[in-house]
């Protein structure tokens, strides 16, 4: 399909329609997906011990996490019942768009202070903690297509230099 060519003085005035298409989409340019926290993440989850695997030292007693939507982000709570009834409790909330976020709270994982989500797919979250502006650990935060299990695996080091690697996986309540 073509739009008439006007001449005026030489010139031509017209183009194919073909050809105003591509220069209106190239003007508008790609635009990235809106990332947003999947659904089938929000509510709260129980750590499943049996189906977890810990690389150092022992497994927590227990552990919650509740992910509660906030804006177009994430707010996400952990309680910790480790040892002898000690009890490490943190939260942090943030966007999935890299950006560094503040965790409060004490006994961070690997003594992280900032962390940065981004999403891997409409299942996967990406999680990068920072202690110090250092990475310290990578957590790829991963929800069953049935919304049922969330399986964390992380990789990383602690202040000793030890990895802190494990699977951790938790059942919706």
């Amino acid at each position: 399909m073509h739009i008439r060519e006007v001449r005026h003085g030489g010139v031509v005035r017209g183009a194919t329609l073909t050809t105003v298409l591509v220069l209106v989409l190239a003007a508008a340019g790609p635009r990235p997906a809106f990332a947003q926290v999947n659904p089938l993440t929000f509510g709260t989850w129980k750590l499943n011990l049996a189906r977890s695997v810990y690389k150092l030292g022992p497994p927590p007693t227990g552990q919650t996490q509740v992910f509660e939507r906030s804006g177009d982000g994430v707010k996400v709570s952990v309680e910790t019942i480790a040892g002898r009834d000690v009890r490490i409790a943190y939260e942090y909330t943030a966007q999935l768009d890299g950006q560094e976020n503040p965790i409060d709270g004490d006994l961070t994982p690997n003594g992280a202070d900032t962390i940065a989500l981004t999403t891997i797919d409409a299942f996967t979250i990406e999680a990068t903690l920072w202690q110090a502006r250092d990475p310290v650990l990578s957590i790829r935060i991963q929800v069953s297509a049935d919304g049922k299990v969330l399986t964390l695996t992380s990789r990383g080091t602690n202040r000793n230099e030890q990895p802190t690697d494990s699977v951790a996986v938790f059942d919706k309540q």
